[in-house]
């Protein structure tokens, strides 16, 4: 059978069908409807209006959620920015003046900064010294009492200096929640205090601030009832809050200030008795209507508890509405029922005739749309070519034309952008994939071009193949501890290529799953050598290639915190060559250089431990960071350089203690619980280099 014919006979029946199917059951079934619609029309109401108001009581009660679960978060963020605040000020007078003014007259102006800035009438800075020496209190100094405050306890027994002290020194800040009696308070009770401290590592202080949580809450309370009490919605919607004791918060539409006594016992037993649901129940009573008369009308009311608070959120809806809207729902479904069955009967009537026509005459213009539609789409296909809109009558057809031609445009467009952005990515992106085990299982362009190795080199290799000898073993434990774990890592690496030739990377490797099991990993690398290259340029001294003095402030500073964390000994040698001026005046500059790139390649070879740091400090004096378990093993290391040097016999005739060049070391030996700043290690290694030199030099002069 043809489809034009279907069609035609599928439209004529379907309209006659439908029209007397439709002409029957409507008629039905809006004549039973209606003899229930008054009734449903009464619970539809009632319903309607009880989600209304439950749906209004909630959202308030998710309002009153959020902004008590928010207090300590907001409280929290307050003091961090405050206490951060008084830190940067702290900082600036110190850096300011750390060169022009002594320690004393640096701390008075830092105090005398902190204890004139007021927020809130109970809330002040504090400091404290990390050994427990009151700095600042309640916005009065006591830098010079040398007041001991380290056994102070809050009201549950908590050494709280003692505390805030412990997080400044090994978190650097922190939150910490004590209990005080509140100062201008009669109750005797201990209140939650929540502060923040931040460490200032120039004076091994910390600075403070805390709020009285109980504070924070009642503020909050007050500005959640004022904007719900300004709430209206609907005609007449607003809400009511009482407490369970009997207090009225916003009554009658207004906030009450202060609470007063709920006027309505009876009233206020219904409001309890609905609360015995602990989702909020339902009640009838009756009520005058905003700004109105004394008149009461019929209202349904929703409450439920805030059982935090102890509070009674509820609101209502007015029923006077109903009986109207009853009458309206009537009178519309009998003109509806009418309506229906004069215009259904008129349907049928003109449909049946005018029908076998139009659908005679639809069909042939379908048919001849259906076979260019269907021509059209083959070409379309298989060629990719876009269709002629101009062979179609319907705009139908022309429509589902377009949008073929708007796909296969879009299909063209995509196809050419993903062949662009692989190329791209093939091009510019390192990636490789492995297997569970490592081994490698693809990479592209880029990795074989910076790599130096084929894609079948690769292949079935680990990336131990491209793997620099200069990176700690720990690098990769920490990487494979992350991934075998299902974790994401990123990270940077030093690798060499097939030539030899050092390159790096910044890398982010992503575990690859099969059945909720790791399969392999994908690594997408970005190449970071340039980048790296500026960096070594920058710490290094350009003539030794040793760090330089900038490397060296830094990384003194780090190793000191290292061995303050890990309690171990921290090692520094600073050395100096013998009579250096001297071997210039008499030998050249040019040759001073020489002997001094040959003293540094002696350091750098003793410092091959990535633990090890090598440093031209100035001229001919060098130093050393380094880490031994004890005292004999970093002076034995330090008098193995000096003999190095020694033996390396450049000839040295201005000499006056060997007719070769040599060195004076100083040496500090400390253990990390000991150790105090870096200005400190570096005066005591000033001192022993100072006594070697003075001793006859040539020699290491120790100071623990």
């Amino acid at each position: 059978m043809k489809l034009s014919n279907l069609i035609l006979k599928a439209i004529f029946y379907t309209a006659i069908i439908s029209t007397f199917l439709a002409f029957t059951i409507s008629t039905f079934f809006e004549y039973k409807n209606f003899l229930k619609e008054s009734e449903q029309i009464r619970s539809d109401f009632i319903n309607q209006k009880k989600n209304e108001i439950k749906r209004e009581v909630n959202k308030m009660y998710d309002y009153i959620s959020y902004n008590e679960k928010n207090i300590k978060i907001k409280t929290k963020e307050k003091l961090r920015n405050r206490v951060n605040d008084a830190y940067l000020i702290a900082y600036k007078i110190y850096n300011k003046y750390k060169n022009t003014k002594n320690e004393k007259e640096i701390q008075y102006l830092i105090i005398t900064s902190l204890e004139n800035i007021t927020y809130e009438s109970d809330t002040y800075f504090f400091i404290n010294s990390n050994q427990g020496r009151a700095i600042l209190f309640n916005k009065k100094s006591y830098l010079e009492d040398n007041k001991d405050i380290w056994n102070l306890k809050d009201e549950k027994g908590n050494y709280f200096i003692q505390k805030q002290s412990n997080i400044a020194l090994n978190k650097k800040e922190g939150f910490v929640d004590n209990y005080f009696i509140k100062p201008n308070t009669d109750d005797n009770k201990s209140y939650d205090k929540l502060s923040f401290i931040k460490l200032f590592e120039p004076y091994n202080w910390h600075i403070g601030m805390g709020f009285y949580i109980d504070d924070l809450t009642k503020e909050s309370k007050n500005e959640v009832l004022k904007y719900i009490a300004s709430i209206r919605y609907g005609k007449d919607g607003y809400f009511f809050i009482n407490t369970l004791d009997k207090k009225a918060l916003i009554h009658d539409g207004k906030e009450a200030i202060p609470p007063i006594e709920y006027p309505n016992e009876s009233l206020f037993k219904k409001q309890l008795e609905a609360l015995k649901n602990p989702d909020g129940g339902f009640f009838f009573y009756k009520f005058k209507k905003l700004n109105s008369a004394d008149e009461k009308y019929e209202k349904l009311a929703f409450v439920k508890e805030y059982a935090k608070w102890r509070w009674i959120i509820g609101t209502g809806s007015y029923m006077d509405e109903l009986d109207n809207e009853l009458l309206k729902k009537q009178n519309q479904l009998k003109n509806a029922i009418f309506t229906k069955s004069s215009i259904i009967l008129l349907i049928f009537v003109f449909l049946f005739i005018l029908i076998y026509f139009v659908s005679k005459r639809i069909t042939s213009f379908i048919e001849s749309n259906i076979i260019n539609l269907i021509s059209l789409f083959n070409s379309a296909s298989s060629n990719l070519k876009k269709i002629n809109l101009d062979k179609f009558s319907f705009t139908e057809f022309r429509t589902i034309a377009k949008k073929l031609n708007k796909t296969l445009k879009l299909r063209n467009k995509a196809e050419k952008r993903v062949r662009d952005l692989l190329e791209i990515v093939n091009k510019n992106v390192i990636i490789s994939t492995t297997d569970a085990k490592g081994k490698i299982t693809s990479a592209n362009d880029s990795f074989c071009k910076i790599s130096g190795y084929a894609e079948e080199e690769l292949i079935g290799k680990s990336h131990n193949i491209v793997r620099h000898p200069g990176i700690p073993k720990e690098t990769y434990k920490q990487m494979w501890k992350a991934l075998l774990n299902g974790n994401i890592w990123e990270g940077e690496l030093k690798n060499k290529n097939k030539n030899g030739e050092i390159y790096w990377v910044k890398i982010t490797i992503y575990p690859t799953y099969h059945k909720g099991k790791i399969k392999g990993y994908t690594g997408i690398k970005q190449n970071i050598t340039d980048k790296k290259r500026v960096e070594y340029l920058s710490i290094t001294d350009e003539l030794t290639q040793t760090y330089n003095r900038r490397y060296f402030n830094t990384k003194i500073e780090e190793e000191i915190n290292r061995a303050k964390r890990n309690n171990y000994f921290l090692a520094f040698i600073m050395l100096d060559i013998d009579y250096f001026k001297l071997y210039n005046d008499t030998y050249g500059h040019q040759k001073g250089d020489e002997a001094l790139v040959k003293v540094s390649e002696i350091l750098i070879k003793n410092t091959a431990r990535a633990s090890d740091f090598a440093f031209r400090l100035g001229g001919e004096e060098f130093g050393i960071l380094f880490s031994y378990k004890n005292e004999e093993e970093s002076l034995a290391y330090a008098n193995s350089i000096k003999n190095e040097i020694e033996a390396l016999r450049i000839e040295h005739k201005a000499n006056k203690i060997s007719p070769y060049l040599t060195i004076s070391i100083g040496l500090v030996v400390t253990k990390g619980e000991k150790l105090q700043s870096a200005d400190s290690v570096y005066k005591l290694v000033d001192e022993a280099l100072y006594k070697a030199k003075e001793t006859g030099r040539n020699k290491v002069c120790i100071s623990i």
